[in-house]
């Protein structure tokens, strides 16, 4: 309509793209009109009004803010831009924001801030320059009208080197938070968190996505990496250790059935798999490296989500507001109920509560550098009901037991960096941390009387202090180093009923402190513009044996071209016993004594090596290929006939506090492996991911004699894919389409010589040793949806999404084990489907 008056009166409009509708049709119908009355038509049909300025017509929505409300919604963009080695803000850094037309280009601010105001709802992309800096693009930044859009831009520095100069179209989405790191890691965002199936926004199980994860089980959420057990895990949030964050867990696992950190504070982390570089240690399978985000500095904005299994609060909004200051915190109440009235099966008889709360203040002080306090905290309880009156039926059973597990975890840190000190930074966290376990079982006899039948208490606390510095003399090098002091203490109890004998055991019951120091240098150094070189060596000292440990670590990275990558790193690793081992006592049947062989045991050692390509086809599509060998030394294993099988290795898993009482320190273990992946990220409102791994895992038990691990299950494919769609023109209705689907080996398991079980009088079972781990459970299968609506309105953002875990409803095996009941050995499967449902709103 615009073109058609101006061709016929020779007219010449001026307005902002952001206030007309020009992409939303309107329909006018008028004949033979003088130019003020088809003006005036015009601004009629459109909602317009108009002023005649020189030669030029005005056009303006008549009432801006009904305009808004009826046409296009806008939010604000916001973030910063800092330096990706020192974390420090870059000052005059251009932010162009190029989905829109015309483009529109702002500076960052002193504190490496930036903000684009009245943004159309819809993703975005920003590409950001800096003299002296690599070029970067950030696409598929989803903006909404119910909440900010904040994002954090890391800038590589460049350098020039006979005359060659490197240029990064757009910032490799493969690249971590942590850019130190190299080889083995995938980047967890937050919204893919949110996104893809089968996540049920927990990270762990969206970590299962990735080449060379697998899960424990449907109940479970334990990350099992390339073969190693999940006690090789490591949980840092902001930068130090903490305990297992995760509900419904058990001593000594790193896993449980859900997450305790909440998805809608967590920032983008990083999920490292293997050959790590030296900031991390003490651990040999892999490091969970959680970051918080921060909340919005300029305005309160709160999110309620509600869902078949409970209910959360989100609020956030300015703290010392001259300063820049933020404060965001978070509450969940869970309760399974609904999903017990919907009848859907949760894997056990009984009812499961828990809740949780999450925080983050920071205050960005202009001289004294920045300061922030943090902190997770949560609990969980379920009792399992297992009675039944009708004795009959119990087959073998001596007894029924009626566990009751209840869990607490907390973790709290102040930490506060420094950045005026000329291309240094230092960063001081003091942090303490700690959780609780608490296990009873109540076991019901055939005469319907009931006494305790076993009791575990696993408390633990820890003091962390840990300082890192961080200096760049020049562009191409970097230097990081840091020192780590660790202090534990414990109170642990285990009371065990020998019903045979009639008596009460208590092997452990023991209250105590250990300490551990750990250290680390690296440094970067890029040869020229294609080669980085990264050496580094970390240390720890444990007092409990005074074992020390020196590790030197080695990365090398080589593009062959602008697009394609070359990575070799390798390290030496190692990690303590779970610290609920070390006091661990048992009774000699002959005299009055115990033994404590844990307190005897030596680090688990591993070297490790990890070659890995990396092809970015294009901005949108890559492909990667990892090779890996891990060979694990020092590791305990039972000497004692009939528990050749036993490795630490092998737990971690289960709802059992395994020990033996000839641990010794002299297992080996080896793992390698190819992992393939294929990637192509979110553009267009289409994103697909696929992956397979072929893997294998063996360890010697005391006997000496090499066996498959339980974990070396051969394969992991894993295939996602997932569709956006805009519902109008003005994109306030969103739909979103995500599929999942894994096909895996089986776990495999230790046989049951079921003759010889079968004519026992007793309720015990034999178990064929030297065939352990030989057999493996059927190949496993599932495929998970998740349906997700979006909606804006003028200064909220609802969200409806409906998921289904298993939604073929496959059989999948869990364990093979022996019914007491039906005294006959027998497969216990998986979970069958499971649906779930929520609403969010941001407001």
């Amino acid at each position: 309509m615009l073109q058609d008056l101006e061709k016929r009166y020779q007219l010449r409009f001026s307005y902002s793209n952001s206030q007309l509708p020009l992409n939303a049709p309107v329909s006018c119908m008028a004949t033979a009109l003088s130019l003020v009355n088809a003006l005036a038509e015009l601004c009629e049909c459109a909602e317009l009004s108009y002023r005649i300025i020189g030669e030029q017509i005005v056009l303006t929505p008549k009432d801006p803010d009904a305009s808004s409300a009826l046409k296009n919604y806008t939010q604000t963009l916001r973030g910063t831009v800092i330096d990706a080695g020192l974390k420090t803000p870059l000052i005059g850094a251009t932010v162009q924001l190029i989905s829109v037309e015309p483009n529109r280009a702002v500076s960052t601010g002193i504190d490496g801030s930036f903000a684009l105001d009245r943004l159309p709802i819809g993703r975005h992309s920003l590409k950001v320059t800096y003299l002296g800096y690599k070029e970067s693009q950030i696409s598929n930044i989803m903006v909404v009208s119910g909440k900010e859009t904040v994002v954090s831009v890391q800038l590589a520095e460049s350098y020039i080197q006979e005359a060659e100069v490197l240029v990064v179209a757009e910032r490799d989405k493969t690249l971590p938070q942590n850019l130190l790191i190299s080889s083995s890691v995938h980047t967890l965002r937050t919204e893919e968190i949110n996104r893809f199936a089968g996540s049920r926004q927990d990270p762990s199980r969206m970590a299962a996505n990735y080449a060379g994860v697998s899960s424990a089980s449907d109940q479970r959420n334990d990350l099992i990496v390339r073969g190693n057990s999940p006690l090789g895990v490591l949980w840092r949030l902001e930068g130090v250790e903490i305990p297992n964050p995760n509900h419904f867990t058990f001593t000594p696992n790193t896993g449980g059935a859900f997450s305790l950190l909440n998805n809608n504070l967590l920032d983008n982390s990083d999920f490292l798999t293997g050959a790590f570089p030296a900031e991390y240690g003490n651990r040999i399978g892999a490091v969970m490296d959680v970051k918080l985000r921060e909340g919005n500095n300029k305005k309160v904005e709160n999110t309620l989500q509600l869902g078949l299994n409970g209910m959360e609060v989100v609020t956030e909004g300015p703290l010392v507001k001259k300063w820049g200051g933020s404060f965001l915190g978070s509450m969940r109440l869970f309760t399974f109920r609904p999903l017990e009235k919907l009848g859907v099966d949760i894997g056990y008889e009984g009812l499961p509560r828990y809740q949780d709360g999450s925080f983050k203040a920071v205050i960005p002080t202009p001289k004294a550098g920045k300061f922030s306090a943090w902190g997770i905290a949560g609990s969980s309880n379920v009792t399992i009901y297992d009675i039944d009156e009708d004795t009959t039926t119990w087959g073998k059973l001596r007894y029924r037991l009626e566990p009751t597990l209840n869990n607490q975890m907390y973790a709290f840190g102040l930490q506060h960096t420094y950045t005026h000190i000329p291309k240094t930074v230092t960063e001081l966290i003091v942090s303490t941390s700690g959780s609780q376990v608490e296990a009873t079982s109540i076991a019901t006899y055939r005469n319907l009387s009931n006494r305790l039948f076993y009791y575990l208490r696993n408390f633990e606390k820890q003091l962390i202090t840990r300082f890192n510095i961080t200096h760049k003399p020049n562009a191409r090098l970097l230097v990081k180093s840091g020192l780590t002091w660790q202090k534990m203490y414990y109170n642990n109890q285990e009371i065990m009923y020998q019903d045979q004998q009639d008596v009460y055991e208590i092997p452990l019951d023991a209250q105590g402190s250990a300490s551990l120091w750990q250290g680390y240098l690296l440094t970067k150094f890029s040869v020229s513009p294609r080669l980085d070189v990264q050496t580094g060596v970390y240390a720890q000292r444990f007092s409990i044996g005074k074992r020390l440990a020196i590790e030197p670590r080695l990365s090398i990275d080589y593009y062959l071209t602008d697009a394609q990558k070359l990575n070799f790193s390798a390290g030496f690793h190692s990690q303590t016993q779970p610290l609920v081992y070390y006091e661990y006592r048992f009774f000699s049947q002959e005299r009055p004594e115990f033994n404590q062989p844990y307190n005897k045991l030596d680090f688990t050692r591993s070297r490790q090596a990890v070659l890995s390509y990396n092809y970015n086809l294009s901005p949108t599509w890559r492909l990667k290929a990892e090779g890996y060998y891990q060979y694990h030394f020092k590791v305990p294993v039972s000497k004692r006939a009939g528990e050749e099988a036993f490795s630490m290795l092998n737990l971690g898993t289960d709802y059992s506090f395994v020990t033996v009482d000839s641990v010794v320190s002299k297992g080996t273990g080896r793992n390698y492996g190819l992992e393939l992946t294929a990637e192509r990220f979110l553009k267009k409102g289409f994103y697909a991911l696929a992956n397979l791994s072929l893997l294998r895992s063996t360890f010697t038990g005391g006997d000496g004699q090499r066996r498959p691990t339980t974990f070396s299950i051969g394969y992991i494919s894993n295939f996602l894919i997932g569709k956006e769609i805009d519902l109008d023109p003005n994109k306030r209705h969103h739909l979103s389409l995500d599929l999942r689907v894994n096909y895996s080996g089986g776990r495999r398991i230790i046989p049951i010589d079921e003759e010889k079980t079968l004519n026992e009088s007793t309720d015990k079972i034999y178990y064929d040793v030297s065939n352990a781990y030989r057999p493996q459970l059927r190949n496993y299968f599932r495929t998970d949806i998740r349906v997700s609506y979006q909606l804006n309105t003028k200064k909220t953002t609802h969200w409806i999404f409906a998921a289904a875990d298993n939604v073929l409803n496959k059989k999948n095996e869990l364990y093979y084990g022996w019914d007491l009941e039906e005294n006959r050995a027998k497969i216990y499967y998986q979970l069958g489907i499971y649906p779930y449902l929520g609403y969010r709103i941001q407001f």
